[in-house]
């Protein structure tokens, strides 16, 4: 039986907005240049994500080392750029009053998780937050999976885990929890149907 549904973020419960990428390459102030400068900020975030760097540090070396005239808290708003899936949320929501234990998992740097936690209002929809900075462990690293069962007290069999990333979802079921791949064009509706046939929820027949 099912006792909790871990919930990825980017791609199941929340998007970049629109204005993120765009964003981002004004960064270079060459357009030729980029995605270079995009890859190395990506690169830089990676240590971050498991809480061995920190982000405002790794990021202000990047833009340093590329001589960009954006300073780094104005960079870092870049990262903030979020908008939330308020349908599949209330899913969630309903999930949670009915006694089923929600969490998300997802990889994040400190500084975009305490923004979700907080602004986004994380902490207080979830019963759980589990970011990759907090585990040290990020996906698709088993380990990462195995801290979460850890800190749940719960055997892989009662936990469902749902990503939009195949490898994730292989990872995750390699270690005994049960995971579905999140097809992004499903939404709100799409969420049901799958919570449905692990008898999660019940949806009313259309008239």
């Amino acid at each position: 039986m099912i006792s909790a549904v871990l919930f990825d973020a980017d791609g199941v419960i929340q998007e970049p907005s629109a204005a993120w990428r765009p964003a981002l390459l004004a960064l270079a102030g060459d357009g030729a240049r980029a995605e270079e400068l995009l890859a190395d900020i990506f690169a830089a975030e990676k240590p971050c994500l498991t809480g061995v760097q920190d982000f405002e540090t790794a990021l202000a070396e990047v833009l340093l080392r590329w001589n960009c005239a954006t300073n780094v808290a104005e960079a870092l708003q870049i990262w903030t750029m979020i908008e939330r899936d308020d349908q599949i949320l209330n899913v969630i929501s309903r999930l949670r009053a009915d006694g089923i234990h929600v969490a998300l998992a997802t990889n994040q740097q400190a500084h975009r998780a305490d923004f979700m936690s907080k602004e986004l209002g994380y902490s207080k929809l979830f019963d759980d937050l589990f970011y990759s900075c907090e585990l040290g462990q990020a996906k698709p690293d088993p380990e990462y999976f195995l801290a979460i069962l850890d800190r749940l007290g719960l055997a892989g069999e009662n936990v469902l885990f749902i990503d939009d990333h195949e490898s994730n979802v292989r990872a995750a079921l390699s270690v005994g929890l049960r995971a579905r791949v999140f097809k992004k064009n499903c939404r709100a509706e799409g969420l049901l149907g799958l919570l449905q046939e692990y008898d999660l929820v019940t949806i009313a027949p259309k008239n």
